[in-house]
């Protein structure tokens, strides 16, 4: 055993794919994004779905004229598509393209929060985060994204050094896009900087 590379024996099974992609030239689109979403949160009521505190734009942001948003639809496209195409099986990588995209915009400030909650009848969700999650002294959660393990016994092992540990905490930099099942349940932790937290979540409908 000691000369056995075990990785190539190593199965993964039940694995809950997620991808993580920092756009690394997005610097000018995220600053028309930023404006954009701050104008229209002065001019729309938004709506209420998990958000406590908080703007919630309607679910119909990626329809949007604006160049910024056809940018990122592109790219959000772009993703979604390599990600079926990774996923699907070879008979069926054909409809890697036959999916809609809905999406929504959320602004959060000191002391709002997105409660635990999933995305039904989405195949994928994701996020785009148009800003970073600045770090707070002694908020070690502030405006973190939390991906809540799918199985049940996962937590009954306190394993923080490995990779079999059951928590999975994301600390959002602008630029970044994060795409999941759309069954995965999710939270974001109270926000406590000073600034605004600015992302856009999305479903992929197939």
């Amino acid at each position: 055993m000691d000369d056995m590379n075990i990785g190539k024996y190593m199965l993964s099974a039940f694995a809950t794919p997620v991808v993580n992609y920092l756009w690394a030239d997005a610097g000018d689109l995220n600053a028309e994004l930023q404006a954009l979403i701050l104008q229209l949160e002065k001019q729309q009521p938004g709506v209420v779905k998990s958000n406590v505190g908080g703007w919630h734009s309607g679910l119909d942001f990626l329809d949007a004229e604006a160049g910024c948003v056809r940018r990122l639809r592109q790219r959000l496209v772009q993703a979604v598509t390599a990600l079926g195409r990774q996923t699907l099986r070879p008979e069926a990588a054909a409809s890697a393209t036959q999916f809609r995209l809905e999406g929504w915009a959320n602004v959060l400030r000191r002391g709002q929060y997105n409660s635990l909650h999933c995305h039904p009848n989405a195949f994928w969700s994701g996020v785009y985060y148009v800003n970073g999650n600045d770090a707070v002294d002694g908020q070690p959660f502030s405006g973190r994204l939390e991906l809540i393990d799918p199985r049940p016994g996962a937590s009954l092992c306190y394993a923080e050094n490995t990779q079999l540990y059951g928590r999975f905490l994301l600390n959002p930099a602008a630029g970044q896009m994060l795409i999941f099942p759309a069954w995965l349940q999710h939270q974001v932790h109270p926000y406590c900087g000073d600034d605004v937290r600015i992302s856009i979540a999305f479903n992929a409908i197939f």
